[in-house]
This record gives structure tokens, sequence and C-alpha cells, in this order.
């Protein structure tokens, strides 16, 4: 199983960017699925009944959610898993909405290391266009300000983690080629 990781602040594009390479690489003869976080119903549920205001709360039904998926997908085992955010998007927003980030890379630690993390960086002002063309308003997460930070915090991560940074502003075609390529650099080493 290889486990790739698409991460971006909210209107990034990364669902998009994970559906189309998924198919890119099912044409290619690969076996690829993509999986969210959120992944449970119930964890869903829980966050719109509890809010998404509390940033520990967030964190631990997060990280109860989390568990329940990497359990998942040690058993579905085999192929290429690309995921649509994992806990890297924890510690982006919980860091931007006041915990320490050392503590959540700490939480973080004990769910299994990806063997590749692309990151969508888009300036806020595009992700608040394509938000609000998708919505007719924006919940507490994504207004400008904690998407800024949350922006900071991810590009502070990818620097640390090694992530690969891919331009969001670029056309999806090509963003989806460069992305199948880092995909296929990490498959083939």
């Amino acid at each position: 199983m290889k486990l790739i990781v698409i991460e971006g602040i909210d209107g990034a594009g990364k669902t998009t960017l994970s559906n189309l390479l998924a198919e890119r690489l099912v044409e290619l003869g690969y076996d690829a699925i993509v999986t969210h976080e959120p992944f449970t119903d119930e964890i869903k549920m829980l966050l719109e009944n509890v809010g998404w205001k509390d940033p520990l709360v967030l964190t631990f039904l997060f990280s109860a959610d989390r568990a329940i998926h990497v359990n998942w997908l040690r058993d579905a085992g085999k192929g290429i898993i690309i995921m649509d955010r994992y806990y890297y998007s924890t510690m982006a927003y919980q860091a931007a909405l006041g915990l320490d980030l050392k503590w959540l890379e700490t939480v973080s630690s004990v769910f299994p290391k990806p063997d590749l993390v692309l990151l969508i960086d888009l300036p806020v002002e595009f992700a608040l266009m394509r938000l609000s063309r998708k919505r007719d308003s924006l919940d507490f997460k994504e207004k400008r300000e904690t998407l800024s930070k949350v922006r900071e915090n991810y590009l502070s991560l990818a620097r640390k983690y090694n992530m690969i940074i891919l331009d969001g502003k670029r056309d999806l075609r090509e963003l989806t080629e460069q992305a199948l390529t880092h995909v296929l650099q990490t498959l083939s080493s």
C-alpha cells in the first residue's frame, strides 16, 4: 500500500485533484482509491452537532476518526490510497485556532507516515472566490483571517515535512499531470 496525501486550505481543490489523480492512475493500470477526512459518518454528525469552534474537541474528534480511517486502510491493504486531508490538516487548522503545534505533532505521531504529501498552495483570495461560488455563506474556518493563518501553517509544515508544493492557480490539467509525475516518482522509488 502506498499512501498519498493531498493537503491545502479550504477551496484549494484537494477533492478535485484527488479524484482526477486517482482516475489517471487507474488509466495507467494502478489500483487507486480516494478517501476523505473526516471519514466516518458518526464523526461528521458529531462535528455538525458540536460545532467547529473548539480546537481541542476538534483535535480529538478528528484523531478518533483518523484512527478508524487508518484501521480501514490497513484492512484495504493494497494499491494506492489517495487521502483528501490527513493529520497535517489537523495541525494546520487547530494551530491556527490557538493549539500548540508541538502538541498537535505529538498527537499525530501515532498515525502512519504517508509516502508522499502534495500541498496545493493557493492564495486566500482565490480560495475565497472558489468557496463563494460553491456556498451561500462561509463558516468560521473559511474566513480570510483564519485561512491566512492556516495557509501560513501549511507552508511551514511543508518545509518541515518535505511536502511537494503545487501551485493551485495552475490549470487543472497541468496541476494533475504535475501531481501524477510526483506520484509516479514515489511509486518507482
